[in-house]
């Protein structure tokens, strides 16, 4: 069976830094034999001869421009990507979007298409987000709060414009509305090891996280009980038919009844993802926690459904 093609996508507000860290990645010696694929608002591509320049030998470059990649040119990465899955030459990419795309249309979309949902594998989402003009752009923009929100991995780029308190407090802020992101400093020049490789399973999820913030809230649910494996996916069949749009991310370590593995769970709008994650550190008798992150999620209802999904004690 030929090997599922990995993709990155990389996000971030306009002016945050998303070409600037790909260009010097690119240079750096750590991209090999990779496809960038570059996503232009307007009709004339800028970026892509710049990046063109840094490529390395085996590597490849693709432009989409003519609008933004979650919407009006979602057909044109659809080819992009099966020319590439299709290929031999490149088993790994990075999609650069617009700073106005909102990466959890991309993400349903390559979910969703019967032409790429069983060749394509999101590797990371990466955001990157300028640490000394984040906070006013998550007060003014709501694509950056979805941007941020759905990120596996935050990059903060322009860290050497602020002090060592500036820096902390953004990240804070950051932190507290996508607990479950790994977050970064970088700054020009200073290509960190490993920005773009594929996220790793983290084995332990926040338990206290709690937060509202630029309209998105954060909570966590943890749970004294394994879970019905068939009650939990009737409430999350609800849940995505109800509320999907409203949820930006749920993720978590879980237990089900009967079996004895824990199980990661994965949920950005509505695709919905699983597997066993056999080191996770989960007490033996407890179903683990959930974190969801959303716009007007119900709360108090999501809490009320798990509890019927739990065992009895």
């Amino acid at each position: 069976m030929t090997e599922r093609f990995k993709l990155r996508i990389l996000t971030g507000f306009l002016g945050a830094g998303k070409t600037t860290l790909l260009n010097e990645w690119l240079s750096s010696g750590q991209a090999e034999e990779v496809a960038v694929l570059i996503n232009e608002f307007g009709a004339v591509d800028v970026d892509g001869p710049i990046l063109d320049a840094t490529l390395g030998e085996g590597n490849r470059i693709m432009s989409l421009p003519n609008g933004c990649i979650c919407c009006e040119v979602q057909e044109d990465l659809v080819e992009a990507l099966t020319a590439l899955a299709d290929s031999s030459l490149v088993r790994k990419g990075v999609l650069e979007t617009t700073g106005l795309a909102d990466p959890g249309a991309i993400l349903s979309g390559v979910a969703h298409d019967p032409r790429l949902k069983s060749r394509i594998d999101i590797a990371a989402t990466i955001c990157v987000a300028g640490a000394n003009t984040i906070t006013k752009q998550l007060a003014d923009y709501i694509e950056v709060r979805s941007q941020l929100a759905l990120a596996d991995r935050i990059v903060l780029s322009k860290t050497d414009l602020l002090s060592s308190d500036e820096v902390n407090a953004v990240q804070k802020e950051i932190s507290a509305l996508n607990p479950l992101a790994e977050i970064r400093q970088y700054a020009a020049g200073s290509i960190a090891e490993g920005i773009f490789d594929p996220v790793t399973t983290r084995q332990t999820v926040p338990e206290s996280a709690h937060h509202h913030s630029h309209g998105i809230s954060t909570f966590s649910v943890t749970l004294p009980r394994p879970l019905n494996h068939d009650l939990f996916r009737d409430a999350l069949s609800f849940w995505i038919m109800r509320h999907s749009e409203k949820l930006l991310r749920m993720k978590g370590i879980v237990r089900f009844d009967g079996n004895s593995t824990p199980q990661l769970l994965n949920a950005v709008h509505d695709v919905f993802t699983s597997r066993s994650v056999t080191s996770a550190e989960t007490d033996n008798e407890s179903g683990g926690t959930l974190v969801f992150i959303g716009r007007e999620l119900p709360e108090q209802e999501l809490r009320v459904d798990l509890e019927r999904c739990m065992v009895a004690s």
